[in-house]
């Protein structure tokens, strides 16, 4: 088990020096989203209108780091709103999670969890999570259910013949300020 290390950064100006470890670590999870997600934009050479997409300035970055290497990465969405989660908002929407294939198995998304659920500065802290996947995906639907995520909505046939787009939410208990 090698020693992970997380860093939080919560803007766009300071992910900057990150930005192309990412890609390269996206293009290694291409394959672990369904559809690919270079299928979504039909393009051989990588996400790459999704990867400009996942910067935006609610975007708030969790890294993590064997040493100075890139191992991991996930990203949400601050106070996130869409209409079909609005009743689950104000919200941190996951939007994204990757880790290294050599990586996997070290906890290293379970770390990224705990991170947004219980360990935000006080300010972005918001009473709910919410997250979406595909219903054929049973190892991360298992996951959440465990983790305390109630599915809430599906999308039915939407990444193909019987295979879904599901989203799931938790409540997260607020934390009260000692004054």
């Amino acid at each position: 088990m090698k020693n992970i290390n997380l860093n939080f950064i919560d803007n766009l100006n300071d992910i900057l020096p990150f930005k192309d470890a990412i890609w390269n670590l996206l293009l290694l999870c291409d394959k672990d989203f369904y559809p690919t997600l270079s299928e979504r934009e039909n393009n051989p050479n990588g996400p790459y209108k999704y990867f400009k997409s996942l910067f935006i300035d609610e975007a708030k970055f969790l890294l993590a780091f064997d040493n100075k290497k890139l191992v991991g990465f996930s990203i949400f969405y601050h106070n996130y709103y869409e209409d079909i989660i609005s009743q689950y908002t104000p919200c941190n929407y996951i939007k994204i999670a990757c880790v290294h294939p050599d990586y996997r198995g070290q906890k290293i998304a379970s770390k990224f969890n705990k991170f947004i659920e219980s360990e935000l500065p006080f300010e972005l802290s918001l009473p709910f999570i919410v997250r979406r996947t595909w219903s054929s995906n049973f190892p991360q639907m298992s996951l959440l259910q465990n983790y305390g995520y109630t599915l809430f909505h599906k999308f039915e046939n939407d990444r193909g013949d019987g295979i879904n787009t599901v989203y799931f939410s938790k409540f997260i208990e607020p934390i009260e300020r000692i004054s």
